[in-house]
């Protein structure tokens, strides 16, 4: 028994040897376009409802009053041109979330505003294995941050659309 195996391993070993690695040329341009497609606009939506899940969690120094705090938030910034747009997504989930969180009054002017926070997307990988950075930054009147969250997502190896 001992020797059939031996045998079926030393013949799997010399059939793979046997066949030449084949090299595939990739255009880069047309892999960067097949990446650019795949950050659709429910990977962003995926960051914004974990980074501001994460946000309401530990951020309850701040809304602990007993008058409603008021807060505004900014559109979404992108920090790096190459990334795709589909932002509106994203900052409808951070906007609904917060709304019905109850903990906070979400304003549309800055100035009535207790805090503000600020949405920056960023892309912290390379151009060819891209990480979404979704970041959070909470900030007072007088612009003295107060806190910041960020959430990434990066896509799964060897799945072409999957993000996590």
């Amino acid at each position: 028994m001992k020797k059939t195996i031996v045998l079926m391993l030393l013949a799997s070993v010399v059939a793979c040897k046997s066949y030449p690695v084949q090299e595939i040329e990739v255009d880069d341009e047309v892999y960067y376009r097949e990446i650019e497609a795949s950050i659709t606009p429910d990977v962003y939506a995926i960051a914004a409802a974990r980074v501001t899940n994460k946000m309401l969690d530990q951020s309850g120094y701040v809304y602990q009053k007993p008058d409603p705090v008021l807060i505004y938030i900014t559109d979404p910034k992108k920090l790096d041109d190459r990334l795709p747009d589909g932002l509106h997504a994203a900052r409808k989930v951070t906007r609904d979330i917060i709304s019905g969180s109850k903990n906070y009054k979400v304003t549309n002017d800055m100035n009535e505003a207790d805090y503000y926070l600020q949405v920056l997307v960023d892309n912290i990988g390379t151009e060819f294995n891209p990480i979404i950075s979704y970041k959070l930054i909470l900030f007072d009147k007088n612009n003295v941050e107060v806190d910041e969250w960020v959430e990434t997502l990066k896509r799964v190896k060897n799945d072409d659309r999957s993000w996590w």
